[in-house]
């Protein structure tokens, strides 16, 4: 390694934080090929690997760290993604971190876009971009469109997270100020502590869709809906607490929210799935569901979403305005 790539590599503009645990192969590839194609070039690219079990998957990421020098593997033991990505802000060396998810991709421009915005506002805490959505085999649905504002992502936090969380980029060192991602949640941990990165100066989007998120069947949204909802309610809590300048209290926050949030949880399961492309497990769920509560009209009307968006894909985007 030279001189001047050596001393790049331990001082870099940005640090490109991924956490992976035995992601579909053909996913990561595509997301790490991204990221090695930003026309941005001052970054290093941490993967922290969350004890894959998955020989392949840490095969490919020991051969394209060996084959380009901008690759920092870091093997862990499985401890889920919330310490995962606490031990990858603990080694990232970059002035700002850029987040990545294992089964996205980036656009080519997106660190150069974020970048400049840090120039042009350093005061800025998280910036996120809009993005493109993507059902599970990569077909492509719509552009989200996310607040780009810091007052009107403040107002949307309290009813739900307007990050892509893949998509943002943050300084270091208001990451350390936040205290990090808090592990007590095992999932929603974006939610949390981005919203508290955004109360620490200024929050923002870019407009422009930079980032493409997938739906799949693995997320946390397909599989743990339930769970996710009981922690958005809990940080919900945390962040009226902070609001009124009371102490936070994780674990109080953190009761049993009721079975009403549990079933909201189900029912977004099942959009998940559908989202995804998995119409059978979402028909299931949704049908589930409505046996137990027959008079729900809210879960009639997302059965019968499902179909209009299986049987006409030129309205999927209409299903969801």
């Amino acid at each position: 390694m030279g001189r001047a790539l050596e001393s790049h590599m331990l001082n870099p503009a940005v640090t490109v934080l991924m956490a992976v645990y035995d992601p579909p192969l053909e996913m990561l590839d595509r997301a790490v090929e991204s990221i090695l194609t930003q026309t941005f070039a001052d970054f290093e690219f941490l993967i922290v690997d969350d004890g894959s079990r998955n020989a392949p998957v840490r095969g490919f990421l020991a051969q394209r760290a060996r084959y380009d020098e901008r690759i920092r593997i870091a093997d862990e033991p499985h401890r889920g993604l919330t310490a995962s990505l606490n031990r990858g802000l603990t080694l990232a060396r970059g002035t700002w971190i850029a987040r990545q998810d294992a089964d996205d991709w980036s656009e080519p421009t997106r660190l150069e876009r974020q970048i400049n915005h840090f120039d042009a506002h350093p005061e800025t805490t998280v910036l996120g971009t809009d993005a493109w959505t993507h059902q599970q085999n990569g077909r492509r649905l719509w552009q989200l469109r996310l607040p780009a504002k810091h007052d009107d992502i403040l107002r949307q936090l309290q009813h739900g997270n307007p990050f892509v969380h893949g998509s943002v980029m943050f300084p270091r060192a208001a990451a350390a100020s936040a205290g990090g991602y808090r592990e007590e949640f095992r999932c929603s941990q974006d939610y949390d502590f981005l919203w508290r990165l955004a109360e620490l100066g200024y929050a923002a989007n870019l407009a422009d869709p930079l980032y493409h998120y997938r739906y799949t069947t693995g997320s946390v949204s397909a599989e743990r809906a339930a769970e996710q909802a009981w922690a958005q309610g809990a940080i919900q809590r945390l962040a009226a607490a902070r609001r009124a300048g009371e102490a936070e209290d994780i674990a109080g926050a953190l009761a049993e929210p009721g079975t009403s949030q549990a079933s909201a949880g189900l029912l977004k399961q099942a959009d998940h799935l559908m989202l995804a492309g998995d119409y059978r497990r979402a028909q299931a769920i949704y049908s589930k569901h409505l046996a137990s509560h027959p008079q729900n009209l809210f879960a009639w009307a997302k059965l019968a979403r499902l179909g209009v968006f299986r049987a006409f894909p030129w309205l999927r985007e209409a299903c969801f305005r």
